[in-house]
């Protein structure tokens, strides 16, 4: 039986916290090439980053700032994942 994906694949691409509840469910997406997979985690990174960064800069804390980093290891693991399963390929 096959899949049939209900994503916006550009959606989930460039602003893939909006589609996904986590960088593991974004593994799982059969949409996504691996490459778009990796860009959307790359962008995942970029987007927490740029948060925590804010608040580094003087921005008043959040009290999210532990949910952040915790986030951004996950998306690093599953970039790792992603990376291990195509050397594993080749």
């Amino acid at each position: 039986m096959s899949v049939i994906s209900r994503i916006n694949t550009q959606q989930a691409r460039y602003n893939p916290e909006a589609v996904f509840d986590g960088p593991e469910q974004l593994l799982e997406e059969v949409a996504l090439t691996r490459g778009q997979k990796l860009a959307a985690l790359e962008q995942w990174a970029k987007s927490i980053a740029l948060r925590l960064d804010a608040t580094a800069e003087g921005m008043p804390p959040s009290g999210r700032e532990s949910d952040e980093a915790e986030l951004l290891r996950r998306v690093r693991l599953a970039e790792d994942k992603l990376l291990a399963q195509s050397s594993a390929l080749s």
